[in-house]
């Protein structure tokens, strides 16, 4: 099923970046070196970000390992070299 439509983004594509350490709309569209154009697929990505992290992602914070211990999350995505050219708004964070 497609998420983003102005990018043919489709949710294999947005779980992948996902399980890459995207943790908001913006961080999966610097993931596809891409920007947001329309914005209608914000909300369906945060929805999916929050299922992600709530359901089956032992580095997201607040989840717990099976042991119970809590994982490190992993170290945040650089901002890509051309970040200037990627201006991302406050919607897709």
């Amino acid at each position: 099923m497609y998420v983003c439509i102005c990018h043919a983004l489709n949710d294999k594509q947005v779980t992948k970046a996902l399980e890459n350490g995207a943790r908001t709309p913006a961080s999966v569209f610097r993931h596809y070196e891409r920007q947001v154009q329309c914005g209608k697929c914000v909300p369906m990505m945060r929805d999916m970000v929050q299922s992600h992290c709530a359901n089956q992602c032992p580095s997201c914070p607040g989840q717990a390992a099976p042991n119970h211990t809590v994982v490190q999350r992993p170290a945040a995505l650089p901002e890509p070299a051309n970040a200037e050219s990627f201006p991302y708004g406050i919607a897709a964070e």
